[in-house]
């Protein structure tokens, strides 16, 4: 039997999932909706914006137990300057939470 709507529209909701990253244990990460991608992508209009793509959409999935934001847009310069090896598994991680592939996403920059 076929999905109803409301069936496919409690599917296509955004959920918080618990993922291991490797390197930095368990993390809380929120799927974003279609709206904040977008709004992500619209800030990433030239080179420099472009490459912090990952780190805002860190920024916007990590949450805390209760589901709230773990970061804020004041971290980005923290999140910068870390190690490109765990923070690098950190954005892997969130971009395909996210349904981006990381290759493809390396291909367009």
């Amino acid at each position: 039997m076929a999905l109803d709507k409301s069936a496919l529209l409690a599917l296509f909701a955004p959920k918080i999932i618990d993922q291991d990253v490797p390197g930095i244990g368990a993390v809380r990460l929120r799927e974003l909706s279609a709206p904040e991608v977008s709004d992500i992508r619209e800030t990433c209009k030239t080179e420099s914006q472009k490459a912090d793509f990952g780190f805002l959409l860190v920024v916007a999935s990590v949450v805390d137990d209760q589901g709230e934001p773990a970061f804020t847009a004041e971290d980005l310069p923290a999140l910068r300057a870390s190690a490109q090896s765990r923070i690098g598994e950190l954005v892997t991680a969130v971009m395909a939470v996210n349904g981006f592939s990381v290759k493809e996403d390396a291909a367009k920059n």
